[in-house]
């Protein structure tokens, strides 16, 4: 039943993220095959979505919140997403948006942090470039969204 629950769940998100790229306001001209990964060999490994080698889950992590991980699936290391996320805001809009491609290094995260600190807006809905280099995710640029 719980993978039922969470593959509804991935269903939703992922369908409204083709509805979000449509709605996008604001263009910046970061591209997924601008990250594009150079190797000589690229080997699918079997159940990678991301970079070749990589897996990107998300999953409830309770009280309204997302969270996220990337296995690298050569050497079992987990590598958790920066921070936990809100699936929507209080109107239901803002929904929570992962996008990556099997063949790039950027990440994209739209939503708004669950847990922020002192330096981050409470109410910000955000956009995040992350390359992720060397198991780390690196953060290339955040962009508020209305």
């Amino acid at each position: 039943m719980k993978i039922f629950k969470y593959s509804i769940l991935c269903f939703i998100l992922f369908s409204t993220s083709y509805t979000c790229i449509a709605q996008e306001k604001e263009h910046i001209n970061l591209n997924f095959n601008d990250f594009t990964i150079k190797t000589k060999t690229k080997i699918k490994i079997k159940n990678a979505n991301f970079a070749y080698h990589y897996l990107v889950k998300v999953y409830g992590c309770g009280g309204g919140a997302i969270c996220g991980e990337i296995s690298n699936l050569l050497s079992n290391k987990v590598i958790g997403l920066p921070n936990a996320y809100l699936i929507e805001d209080e109107n239901g809009e803002n929904e929570f948006l992962i996008e990556y491609h099997l063949d790039s290094s950027l990440i994209v995260i739209s939503g708004i942090i669950a847990d922020p600190d002192e330096n981050e807006d409470k109410n910000g809905y955000r956009k995040r470039y992350y390359n992720f280099i060397n198991d780390q995710l690196v953060l290339i640029s955040s962009i508020k969204e209305d």
